[in-house]
């Protein structure tokens, strides 16, 4: 859901969403491409697995009938990448988001670990949360001859200096984001945009039994993993005409700023609030709070800053899972490219989503409030980090 680079005092406090984009060329709503690559053929297995994804994500909030995008789906020959690994240890290059916040700490904290599970060698670097800054990045990683690289989407504009290293003969991976049209990437592994939102937008409309006044929080305005997932969910909302929008607001996935936007809707009557960010969620509950009047049913990713903060008080809430550690899977992806097997165009990261009648099974009030939830990060890890 992120720009979800950076550490502070509080991590949790600075929590955002990663970027999303995707590259298989084409004007279809999600897309990878493989141009950087071999031919991609057409998988049917792999559509399936999608349109499964699709279904368990939704039958977990208690919907149905939801449908996925259209999506080209095929398995990409990387043959050519194939090779031995000098001294026993590949080299794969990192352009990552820098630890700017808990999620991207995580993220980053996660590939590294799992790169030493992998005997591999990381070359990594910081893009601090500055698009511009990737830029730079990536044309330095590239002239360090990796064997792969592995990109976390800081926006498109990075497009073009992806694109050179796919021509450089360096698979690419983009990893918690993706690039539309034709980057020249062999697979983007990300939790898929469309999917999280169109999953709060749905339950908010049957919370509300299609009727009501909502307010739309997104992140940071024109980064992609905000504007992707505001579009997808005001498809959800234009399906209902009784579901009025009375507001659209930013709140650049800070608690800070969303609790003074909040304020400004405590007064508009609201009977939803729909939201990309469960750490913005944090700034309404305290808005709401500090107003005395009751919160409104919410949506967002999930942090166990927010669980804590709703815990054994009378707020409904679905959250969808955006998990850092998926960074482990956009490695392996790249590892398999280098071992010349056929990689997924598109990997939809699969994750949890749950409301507020199963906060028990997912709170975690022995760890840190800047761990995402739930977790798959070995216990070492988390202590290392000092989230549990």
């Amino acid at each position: 859901m992120i720009d979800r680079p950076r550490l502070a005092p509080t991590l949790a406090l600075l929590a955002a969403i990663p970027l999303l984009a995707s590259g298989c060329g084409g004007e279809r709503e999600e897309s990878a491409s493989s141009g950087g690559a071999g031919p991609c053929a057409e998988n049917s297995q792999a559509k399936q697995r999608y349109d499964k994804s699709w279904q368990s994500a939704q039958r977990q909030l208690g919907l149905s009938g939801l449908k996925p995008p259209d999506l080209r789906l095929c398995d990409v020959d990387t043959s050519k990448f194939k090779k031995s690994a000098e001294d026993g240890r590949y080299r794969v290059a990192f352009a990552a988001q820098g630890p700017t916040n808990s999620w991207a700490l995580e993220n980053e904290e996660a590939f590294k670990y799992h790169a030493k599970q992998r005997n591999t060698e990381v070359l990594y670097a910081s893009a601090n949360g500055d698009a511009t800054k990737q830029v730079d990045n990536i044309q330095q990683l590239a002239s360090q001859d990796p064997d792969a690289m592995v990109v976390v989407p800081m926006g498109p504009g990075i497009k073009g200096q992806v694109a050179a290293a796919a021509r450089q003969d360096i698979p690419v991976v983009l990893c918690a984001g993706r690039l539309e049209g034709d980057s020249g990437a062999i697979s983007t592994v990300a939790r898929s945009y469309e999917l999280q939102a169109t999953l709060w937008a749905e339950w908010l409309v049957k919370q509300l039994d299609g009727e009501g006044r909502v307010a739309m929080l997104s992140g940071i305005a024109g980064v992609p993993t905000a504007e992707y997932q505001k579009a997808a969910a005001e498809k959800v909302f234009a399906q209902h005409p009784g579901i009025e929008i009375v507001s659209k607001e930013y709140t650049d996935w800070s608690p800070t700023k969303a609790k003074t936007v909040a304020s400004t809707l405590v007064s508009k009557n609201l009977d939803g609030i729909w939201s990309d960010s469960g750490i913005s969620d944090l700034g309404v509950v305290e808005a709401y709070q500090s107003a005395d009047e009751p919160i409104p049913p919410m949506t967002g990713d999930s942090s166990n800053a927010f669980l804590k903060a709703v815990d054994g008080k009378d707020v409904e809430f679905a959250l969808s899972a955006f998990p850092p550690e998926q960074s482990t899977q956009c490695l392996d992806v790249a590892l398999d490219a280098l071992a010349g097997k056929k990689v997924p165009n598109v990997v939809n990261v699969e994750s949890a989503a749950f409301t507020h009648e199963q906060i028990d099974e997912y709170i975690r009030k022995d760890c840190s409030d800047d761990l995402w939830i739930p977790t798959s990060l070995p216990p070492a890890l988390l202590k290392k980090l000092k989230l549990c």
